[in-house]
C-alpha cells in the first residue's frame, strides 16, 4: 500500500478507493441469502455505489447546530447530520455505510427492520443521536408502520440506497471527499439497554488505528501468495464485532468477505461451517455461544463433507470464554480439518472500537486454574489441574494488541495492581473512542480516567501521591479507558473475572437489569413491588434469572400464569427469555440503605435456599440441548400419509415445548398460538431450524407468522410434505386438534 495510505494518516473511504483502483474486479463481498440467491459486490462497485449514495446525501444535507461537547467537557465539535442504518441482512448497508462517511454525514448503525412492527431500540437511538436521515432499501422503508415509529424517527428523511444506484449507473460526476481523520467514522450504539442508549463516538482516526490493531493481531498484511484471502462471517452488522472485525477489516486488508444472516446460523450452525468450507475461509469469528451451538446441533452426518482446513484463524470473543466451548469445538471438528491452534480468543468492547486484547496470531489458547472460592473473595490463586480443591477453568483473552496500554486498577483507589490482583481493567491507546454522544459528564469518567499512585515511603514515613505518574496531561488520550470489567494479568495474559457493575451478557448481547427489572415490576404490580435480575450460570455460559415480589393476595394458582407473563413481557421487550424465575412476597428482594437492588445477594439467596419462595419456574435445557430425536418419514409420502405426518408433527412440536422450552405438558395444546409459549428469538429460530432438518422444507419467519398453532403448523408441513397446495379448511383444523389434544 503506498505510504501515504498508512492507517496513521488516511481514512476508509481513501483505504477502499485505493483497493477499488487496484485490484477493481477483485470480490469484496459476498452476501448468501436464505433461499439460495448468491449477491456479490466489487471492490469497484463497492465504491461505485458508495460515491452514488454520497452524491444523493449531499446536497441535503444541512449545517446542524447540536453537535458533541469534546470528551473533556471543552468546546462544542461541530459534525455532521447522522444517518440511521435501517437494513435487513444483505449488502445494500455496505456503500450506505461508506457514502455515508463521504457526504460528511455520520452513519448510525441500528438493527434489523421488523415490518409493520415497533421496533423500541431503533427509536432509542434516534431519541439520543437526532437523526437527519433514515437509509435503507425501498421494500424495508414502504414496510414501515410510521404508526408504531417514535416521532424522532417520523420526521427523519428516509431515502433508498437502491433506487440512488438504479439512477447512478455510468455517472461519473465528481466524488465527494468530506471525510478527514477527525471526522466521526460512525456513531455505535452499545447493544442491550433501550432506555439510556449510549452512542460511543469513533472518529476516523481511533477506527482507523484499531483496524490497523487487527492486522496485526490477525495478520491480515502477512503475505500469503497471490490468491485472495477470505473471511467469513454471520455477525449482524450493527454490532461492533461484525461490522468492524466482520466487514471493516477484511475490506481494508483486501480480503473477500463472505457474510450470511445470523438467522440462518441459529437456525442451521452447519450453514457456518459449509460457508468456510465452500470458500475456503482463512478467517472467521464469533462469541462463544456460537462454537457450543456448532457443537451441539450439528451431527457428524451433517459434518461430514466439511473441510476446516483452510482457517488459520478464528477468535473468539464479545462474551465470556468458556474452556468447554474451545475445547468442544476443537476435538467434534478435529476430523473435518480444525486445528486447536487456529483459536484467537480476545477481548474488546465499543468503548475501544473493538479489539483491546488477544496479542499477535493465532495459538492454542493458554487455560488456567484457579481455586473458585477466592475468586468469589476477588482473589487468585492457581492450583494444579484435576486437583483436589475446586477450581475454576480461566482462558486467557491473550496479550494487549498491538498499541495497546493495558492496566489493572482497584476501581475505587485508582491504583495500579500487581500480577494475579483482580481490578477494573483500564486502556489507553489511539483506538480508544472520544466519549458518549452528547454524554459529556460521563465521558469524563470513563474515558479520561487518571491512575494514583500508590503512597510512598520516604525516611519511614509514608506520603500519599495522587498525581497519575504515567500519563500526559490534558485532553482524553492522556487518560484511560475505565472498561467496568475485572480481569487480571498473569505472565502477560488478560484473564476476564467478571464486572464492576450488573451488567448481564447473554449471547454477546449487554442487558441493564434495571431494564428488565422495570418491565416486571410494572407487569407484577405497576411498579410497587421489587424485582432484581441477574446472571446464572448455564449450559452455555450466563442466562438470565429473575427474582420478583407478588402481593400476597394473590392465590397460589395464578402463579404459574404470571411466570408465563413475566416471560412474555421480557420477550416482547427486550427479547429475552429467562432460564429461571423466582416469585416471593414483599419486601424479599435486598435493597441497600438508600434503595438500590443488592442483585448479587439477591442471587445468592435463592440460588442457596435462604429466601423463601412462593413459585420456582426453571427452564430445562432449552435452546442449549441437542436436537431431539426425529421420527422417520415415509420414503415418498402420499396424501394417504398427511394425518400420520400431521400426528408424528404434533408429538414433536409438543415433545419439543416441553423438553427445550421448559413447559408443562398440560400447558400443551393444538390450537394455542406458539407466542404464548414465550419462545425467544433465538429460540424460535432453533425450533424452526430443527424442524427444517427433519422436514427439508424452509421454514421461514412468514411461514411460523401464518401458521401460528401447532396444529396449522403440522397442517402445513404435512402438505408441503406431500406436495399438495390446498390446505385443510378452518373447520378442519378445528376437528383435527379435537381429534389429537
Amino acid at each position: 500500500m503506498p505510504a501515504h495510505l498508512t492507517s496513521e494518516q488516511c481514512t476508509f473511504p481513501e483505504i477502499l478507493r485505493h483497493r477499488a483502483e487496484t485490484h477493481p474486479l477483485r470480490q469484496a463481498a459476498i452476501f448468501l441469502h436464505d433461499g439460495g440467491a448468491v449477491q456479490e459486490l466489487t471492490y469497484a462497485e463497492l465504491w461505485r455505489r458508495s460515491v452514488c449514495v454520497a452524491r444523493q446525501l449531499g446536497p441535503q444535507t444541512t449545517a446542524h447546530g447540536n453537535g458533541l461537547s469534546d470528551s473533556m467537557g471543552g468546546s462544542v465539535v461541530k459534525d455532521g447530520p447522522r444517518a440511521l442504518l435501517l437494513f435487513p441482512p444483505g449488502l445494500d448497508v455496505l456503500p450506505a455505510f461508506v457514502g455515508c462517511q463521504l457526504a460528511g454525514v455520520v452513519p448510525v448503525p441500528t438493527c434489523y427492520p421488523k415490518p409493520h412492527r415497533a421496533m423500541p431500540r431503533l427509536d432509542a437511538v434516534a431519541r439520543d443521536c437526532d437523526p437527519q436521515f433514515l437509509l435503507s432499501d425501498g421494500q424495508t422503508l414502504e414496510r414501515l408502520d410510521p404508526a408504531r415509529l417514535d416521532p424522532s424517527v417520523r420526521r427523519t428523511r428516509q431515502l433508498a440506497v437502491d433506487t440512488m444506484f438504479a439512477d447512478s449507473i455510468g455517472d461519473a460526476g465528481e466524488t465527494p471527499q468530506r471525510a478527514t481523520r477527525d471526522s466521526i467514522a460512525l456513531l455505535q450504539y452499545t447493544s442491550g439497554s433501550t432506555s439510556e442508549p449510549k452512542g460511543v463516538v469513533v472518529r476516523q482516526s481511533s477506527l482507523m488505528a484499531n483496524l490497523e490493531s487487527i492486522s496485526r493481531g490477525f495478520l491480515l498484511d502477512a503475505d500469503y501468495g497471490p490468491s485472495v484471502q477470505t473471511a467469513a462471517f454471520w455477525l449482524p452488522f450493527f454490532h461492533d464485532m461484525g461490522l468492524i472485525g466482520g466487514i471493516l477489516a477484511p475490506l481494508s486488508a483486501g480480503y473477500r468477505t463472505v457474510l450470511m444472516c445470523p438467522h440462518a446460523f441459529v437456525r442451521q450452525p452447519i450453514r457456518w461451517l459449509r460457508m468456510i468450507s465452500d470458500y475456503r475461509a482463512s478467517i472467521t469469528g464469533a462469541p462463544n455461544f456460537a462454537y457450543e451451538l456448532c457443537a451441539d446441533r450439528i451431527s457428524p452426518a451433517q459434518a461430514d463433507l466439511i473441510d476446516l482446513g483452510s482457517l488459520r484463524l478464528a477468535f473468539c470473543g464479545a462474551e465470556p470464554i468458556r474452556a468447554r466451548a474451545l475445547q468442544t469445538f476443537a476435538s467434534r471438528f478435529g476430523a473435518n480439518g480444525f486445528r486447536s491452534d487456529t483459536f484467537y480468543p480476545c477481548y474488546g468492547l465499543a468503548e475501544s472500537t473493538l479489539l483491546a486484547s488477544g496479542g499477535v496470531g493465532p495459538s492454542q489458547p493458554k487455560m488456567i486454574e484457579i481455586d473458585r472460592e477466592l475468586l468469589k473473595l476477588k482473589r487468585v490463586e492457581i492450583v494444579p489441574p484435576r486437583g483436589k480443591r475446586k477450581s475454576d477453568t480461566l482462558v486467557s483473552c491473550g496479550p494487549p494488541a498491538p498499541g495497546m496500554q493495558l492496566r489493572i486498577v482497584d476501581p475505587q483507589t485508582r491504583v495500579a495492581l500487581p500480577e494475579c490482583s483482580i481490578g477494573e481493567i483500564w486502556l489507553r491507546s489511539d483506538s480508544v473512542a472520544d466519549g458518549y454522544w452528547n454524554r459529556p459528564e460521563e465521558s469524563v469518567e470513563r474515558f479520561g480516567a487518571h491512575l494514583a499512585l500508590p503512597p510512598k515511603r520516604w525516611a519511614g514515613r509514608w506520603f500519599g501521591r495522587s498525581a497519575d505518574h504515567d500519563v500526559d496531561s490534558g485532553g482524553s488520550r492522556g487518560g484511560y479507558l475505565r472498561t467496568g470489567d475485572l480481569g487480571f494479568l498473569h505472565e502477560g495474559q488478560l484473564y476476564v473475572t467478571g464486572r464492576v457493575k450488573d451488567l448481564i451478557v447473554i449471547r454477546g448481547r449487554n442487558y441493564a437489569p434495571q431494564d428488565l427489572e422495570l418491565s416486571v415490576r410494572a407487569l407484577l404490580s405497576q411498579g410497587r413491588l421489587g424485582a432484581a435480575a441477574f446472571a446464572i450460570e448455564g449450559p452455555r455460559g450466563e442466562a438470565l434469572g429473575m427474582v420478583g415480589e407478588v402481593p400476597r393476595e394473590l392465590p397460589n394458582d395464578r402463579l404459574s400464569q404470571v411466570a408465563r407473563e413475566v416471560r412474555r413481557e421480557l420477550i416482547d421487550e427486550h427479547e429475552i427469555d429467562l432460564r429461571a424465575l423466582w416469585l416471593v412476597r414483599p419486601g424479599s428482594v435486598p435493597q441497600t440503605t438508600s434503595g438500590k437492588v443488592r442483585r448479587t445477594a439477591c442471587r445468592d439467596a435463592v440460588l442457596s435456599g435462604e429466601m423463601a419462595v412462593r413459585f420456582h419456574w426453571q427452564r430445562s435445557g432449552g435452546a442449549e440441548s441437542p436436537p431431539l430425536p426425529l421420527p422417520s418419514l415415509p420414503f415418498r409420502p402420499s396424501i394417504e400419509d398427511r394425518a400420520s405426518i400431521d400426528a408424528m408433527v404434533r408429538d414433536w412440536l409438543s415433545l419439543w415445548l416441553v423438553s427445550r422450552a421448559g413447559m408443562e405438558p398440560d400447558e400443551i395444546a393444538a390450537d394455542k398460538p406458539l407466542d404464548d409459549y414465550g419462545l425467544d428469538s433465538l429460540m424460535a429460530v432453533e425450533l424452526s431450524g430443527e424442524l427444517a432438518d427433519w422436514s427439508g422444507i424452509q421454514l421461514t419467519p412468514s411461514t411460523a407468522w401464518n401458521h401460528p398453532t401447532i396444529a396449522a403448523l403440522a397442517n402445513w408441513v404435512a402438505t408441503e410434505l406431500i406436495g399438495g397446495s390446498d390446505a385443510i379448511d378452518e373447520s378442519e383444523l378445528v376437528a383435527s386438534a379435537n381429534r389429537h389434544p
